[in-house]
């Protein structure tokens, strides 16, 4: 696959020390999203490693591709295209068609008179510009610019780099092989996936399950009442990075 290096950053995370248990290192694993949303984000700055699930299938229906963002005060979806999507290949052996207009005129229509505009839209247009039209690479440098952009520090690779899966690619056994190959102690999962995973398979691997929990406060929007759950770009056209990387350190940590 055309992408990046293996690590991303300037080093270690250097997220909030009260967000991380008592064991580390600390890892978490996601399929590699576009633009996701403020959770996301949080999950990455509360580890310090973070991988790329990116040999995992491409669930069309899912956020790999798609999002929202806030148009006329509502959660307006957005979706990338991308070339002969199929659930039997992995995210990094699709690539998007390269057509992205359509994707930055939404934007615009959205977020023109957004407090932030100036300094967040040169940021999405050179993410959108990279000539890499990989998927997994993509989605990463979508996330990974940002946090160059608030000015936090971030380690994170792909799974791809470690190896073959030696089990179902997002299963329970493959995000054990994962934090077994970088040594952790403690596995952070994303909010809403408590079923995904079984506690037990993870302690008697000597590997500690916490769950992330976001205390992320409403911020102002262009909007009657404040719209959750919307891409990240939502963040960036609307609050200063000092707010962001503040909202960002806003989770908790819980078994």
């Amino acid at each position: 696959m055309d992408r990046a290096p293996d690590f991303f950053g300037d080093g270690d995370g250097d997220g909030d020390p009260a967000l991380r248990p008592a064991t580390s290192p600390v890892v978490a694993v996601m399929p590699p999203y576009l633009f996701p949303s403020l959770g996301y984000h949080q999950l990455l700055r509360a580890a310090d490693h973070f991988i790329f699930l990116d040999d995992a299938a491409f669930i069309r229906q899912g956020y790999v591709h798609r999002n929202s963002l806030l148009l006329d005060g509502q959660a307006h979806r957005f979706t990338v295209p991308v070339r002969e999507i199929s659930a039997s290949r992995p995210i990094n052996a699709h690539r998007y068609t390269g057509q992205w207009q359509a994707f930055l005129d939404l934007v615009a229509s959205a977020y023109r008179e957004a407090p932030r505009w100036s300094q967040a839209m040169p940021l999405i247009e050179s993410i959108v510009a990279d000539p890499n039209e990989n998927v997994a690479h993509k989605n990463a440098q979508s996330v990974l610019r940002v946090f160059e952009y608030l000015g936090l520090r971030c380690r994170a690779s792909f799974a791809s780099d470690k190896g073959p899966s030696p089990a179902a690619p997002g299963g329970t056994e493959r995000v054990i092989s994962l934090c077994k190959a970088c040594q952790a102690a403690t596995y952070i999962d994303a909010p809403g996936r408590r079923s995904l995973h079984r506690p037990l398979a993870f302690a008697t691997q000597g590997i500690a399950l916490r769950h992330l929990q976001s205390q992320a406060r409403p911020y102002p929007q262009r909007a009657p009442a404040f719209v959750p759950q919307l891409s990240m770009i939502d963040l960036l056209m609307h609050l200063s990075p000092v707010a962001i990387a503040e909202q960002l350190d806003r989770c908790l940590l819980s078994p």
